[in-house]
């Protein structure tokens, strides 16, 4: 079902960082939001529940607006692990490259209580920045920047784990 524009949806997607440019309460960042809240649909997720699925093809974006989630990762043997658990009140938000790309989900998440997600289309994001250029620059920038961290800190990880399989081919010589 489609959202419905409240003021506390409004306060919830300008506490996203996804949205944080448009967080300043003026009329122009108000109606932009409002366009947003228009193609937001409700999705409620009992506990247990998965929400995205890893490896499967993305096509939207879910912001968590009540409960608790779990980000799980598979291990090359196929088996879960819990990469993180997170709450509302961490303005949560998974599944934003869907926005710009279909492809494969990095990771799962599965509600650990009942939970209600706001639902945002890639397809209906793109449609929405065509008519509000403001806002496909400002999004897409965030999410830009997100991608950068997370590139830094996989090379990061990448280069500490050679850095140690150097070490134990060094030592064992």
């Amino acid at each position: 079902k489609l959202m419905e524009t409240t003021p506390e949806i409004l306060e919830k997607l300008s506490a996203l960082e996804i949205f944080s440019d448009f967080s300043e309460k003026n009329e122009e960042n108000k109606r932009i939001l409002t366009n947003v809240c228009q193609i937001l649909t409700v999705q409620d997720f009992s506990a247990g529940e998965t929400i995205i699925t890893e490896g499967e093809e993305g096509d939207a974006l879910y912001i968590l607006f009540k409960g608790k989630v779990q980000v799980l990762r598979n291990t090359p043997g196929n088996e879960q692990f819990a990469v993180v658990n997170l709450a509302t009140e961490q303005n949560v938000f998974f599944g934003e490259i869907a926005l710009i790309d279909h492809d494969r989900r990095s990771a799962s998440v599965r509600a650990l209580t009942d939970c209600s997600t706001l639902k945002l289309s890639g397809q209906d994001f793109i449609n929405l920045c065509e008519k509000e250029p403001l806002l496909g620059y400002r999004a897409l920038f965030r999410i830009a920047k997100r991608i950068a961290a997370s590139l830094r800190r996989s090379t990061k990880d990448i280069l500490t784990l050679y850095e140690a399989l150097l070490d134990e081919v060094d030592s064992g010589s």
